[in-house]
């Protein structure tokens, strides 16, 4: 039998079929336009979507394998995430290793040791030293070098001698010392660069890729669309429930208003699945709390993986 409506039921009732067509096709803008999320990737799992009328088993069941999911994304984007800042915190640790090293070697070099360069050939330790260099090894100290200089009354030698030798002590025990704070740039035209410079560089990475309009706008879908697939399930039920009963169906209508609770939940929590798009028939769904796409995802894996692209090579 036909149900009769009063009409200011009625009038109220196509009210709000009005608004839930308008939610309906908003809905299904956000989901035509929503961008791809910017950075890496990731590779998505087999995710539990509701789609039509579903039992409490079935939302829970969903539920629980959207969270094994979702421990899989937290497993994969903490540990890449923890070995890329591993790797960045253990290469600026061997650039100053590598800093204090050489220091250590140059004033060991201008006590016990010396050097051989082109421009002040043999430069001998403070004390005494062996450097090898195109005649052949030599041994030596600067002490040495000064005495007989005065004693010979070379003072114009001693002088050279003392300069040499500051000039070399200096270039081997600052310069690696500032290695880290400074670029360098090798005779083959290779740049090592600085802590600060790379730092800069990950800086503006970071900024790039998470100052991004459309990195912004994906979150903020992230986080509305569970309230936005709850809605969707909702005016979609009610319609149905209000079709079943203007056909008469009403066995079919009852068991639609007893689903209406577990379906708009199971879509809140699980997602929904509107079919394919109409324009370009891809697959529609909006995520809920625990889907792929959702706020969770988003912080367990997607923004990290995209922070581990961030930091370049040196999260490599």
């Amino acid at each position: 039998m036909q149900l009769a409506f009063p009409s200011d039921s009625k009038a109220a009732y196509m009210s709000r079929l009005m608004i839930a067509g308008v939610a309906v096709a908003g809905a299904s803008l956000f989901a035509m336009n929503a961008p791809a999320p910017a950075g890496p990737q990731v590779q998505h799992r087999d995710v539990q979507l509701t789609a039509g009328e579903l039992d409490w088993a079935t939302v829970i069941s969903d539920a629980q394998a959207n969270l094994v999911g979702l421990q899989g994304d937290a497993i994969k984007g903490g540990g890449d995430l923890s070995a890329a800042l591993g790797n960045v915190s253990g290469h600026f640790g061997t650039q100053i290793t590598d800093a204090l090293t050489g220091f250590e070697t140059g004033i060991q070099n201008a006590l016990y040791g010396g050097w051989y360069g082109s421009d002040d050939g043999y430069v001998f330790g403070l004390f005494g030293g062996t450097v090898t260099g195109p005649q052949g090894p030599e041994t030596n100290s600067l002490i040495g070098l000064l005495s007989a200089d005065f004693q010979a009354g070379h003072a114009e030698q001693a002088y050279s001698d003392f300069n040499a030798y500051t000039l070399e002590v200096t270039d081997h025990t600052l310069r690696p010392l500032l290695s880290p704070l400074v670029d360098e740039t090798d005779d083959s035209g290779a740049t090592t660069y600085s802590i600060p410079v790379e730092l800069s560089q990950i800086q503006t990475d970071l900024l790039q890729t998470f100052g991004d309009y459309n990195e912004l706008k994906d979150a903020l879908q992230s986080v509305l669309s569970p309230e936005i697939t709850a809605q969707l399930a909702l005016t979609q039920d009610l319609d149905t429930i209000a079709a079943d009963f203007a056909a008469s169906n009403t066995t079919q209508g009852m068991s639609d208003i007893d689903n209406l609770s577990s379906d708009v939940f199971g879509a809140l929590i699980n997602g929904y699945d509107v079919g394919t798009n109409p324009v370009d028939g891809s697959p529609q769904f909006f995520s809920g709390l625990l889907s792929d796409g959702s706020l969770l995802q988003h912080l367990l894996l997607i923004w990290p993986e995209q922070f581990v692209t961030a930091l370049g090579s040196l999260g490599a």
